[in-house]
């Protein structure tokens, strides 16, 4: 009998690795997988996000009633409801290079949402820069938008454009390096 077993053995085992690959490529689960990313899109959730929400629902599962496990998945669920609509509501970043004696590009069009961040790493001289609110919509604190001065290559300064509008920048240190900003809905 072993003899038999030996000698079939390796043909049952390559059809049932083949059988294996086979059922699991056509399952359901295998097709979610292949389609994460557009999961990540449709549930407003980045990857990161998503990996530390399902971490979040496992811990509600060590909860000792089955009162607690429902409350801390509902709690769960909503804190990731919420963070879902915020990034459903970001915009997309553009990049605007300071060099030792402007921006570039020196003007911008974006919409509600979106947006700028000013990278040092083009500043060659030593020569310090700042970005700073000169004019402004309504409303908006020039304070929010001003940067740190420095001639660190490394420095990068980040603001989104919550309000439409149209904003001026300058550089506090050289005036005539200005930047224009329009703002729409």
């Amino acid at each position: 009998m072993s003899a038999l077993l030996n000698k079939r053995l390796s043909g049952i085992l390559g059809a049932g690795l083949v059988a294996l690959a086979v059922g699991v490529a056509g399952t359901p689960a295998a097709a979610a997988t292949a389609s994460g990313s557009a999961d990540a899109q449709v549930s407003g959730l980045t990857k990161k996000q998503k990996k530390k929400k399902k971490k979040e629902l496992k811990n509600c599962d060590k909860k000792s009633t089955k009162k607690k496990v429902k409350k801390c998945k509902k709690q769960v669920n909503k804190k990731y409801k919420k963070k879902s609509k915020q990034n459903a509501n970001q915009g997309k970043t553009v990049v605007v290079n300071l060099f030792d004696n402007f921006f570039q590009p020196s003007q911008q069009s974006i919409k509600v949402n979106d947006s700028i961040k000013w990278s040092w790493k083009n500043v060659i001289g030593r020569e310090a820069h700042n970005v700073t609110l000169d004019k402004g919509p309504s409303g908006v604190k020039r304070d929010s938008f001003t940067s740190y001065t420095t001639v660190d290559p490394g420095y990068t300064f980040k603001r989104t454009f919550t309000t439409p509008g149209t904003y001026a920048f300058v550089c506090t240190l050289h005036f005539g390096m200005t930047m224009d900003v329009k703002v729409s809905k």
